[in-house]
C-alpha cells in the first residue's frame, strides 16, 4: 500500500508470518543484529535498508506488528512503514 501525504509518499509493506517478537522489535535495525543461526544472516540487511532510508533518501523507517484482515481472513504480521520525501532540497547530500 502506498500514499501520499503532503510532500512525502507513505510505502507500507505487510507479512502475514506471525509479527516480530516485542523484546527484538527495538533492535532490528542495529548492525549485525540477528535472530538466525550462526553462518545464516549478517545482520546487515535491516541495518543496511535503515541507513539508505534514513540518511541517504532523507526518509523514515518504521515497523510495528499488526492484526489485519485479507480477504476474510485475520492475520498478524509486521508491517513497515518508510516514508520518503518527494522532493529533496537542492542544498541536502
Amino acid at each position: 500500500m502506498k500514499e501520499i501525504e503532503k510532500d512525502s509518499i507513505i510505502i507500507e509493506i505487510k507479512d502475514n508470518a506471525g509479527g516480530i517478537p516485542e523484546e527484538i522489535l527495538p533492535r532490528i535495525f542495529e548492525p549485525y543484529f540477528t535472530t538466525k543461526d550462526e553462518g545464516r544472516g549478517t545482520g546487515l540487511g535491516l541495518y543496511i535498508t535503515h541507513t539508505i532510508i534514513t540518511k541517504h533518501l532523507k526518509g523514515k523507517i518504521k515497523v510495528e506488528n499488526e492484526s489485519f484482515e485479507y480477504e476474510g481472513t485475520k492475520y498478524v504480521g509486521a508491517k513497515f512503514s518508510i516514508t520518503l520525501p518527494l522532493i529533496l532540497s537542492v542544498n541536502d547530500n
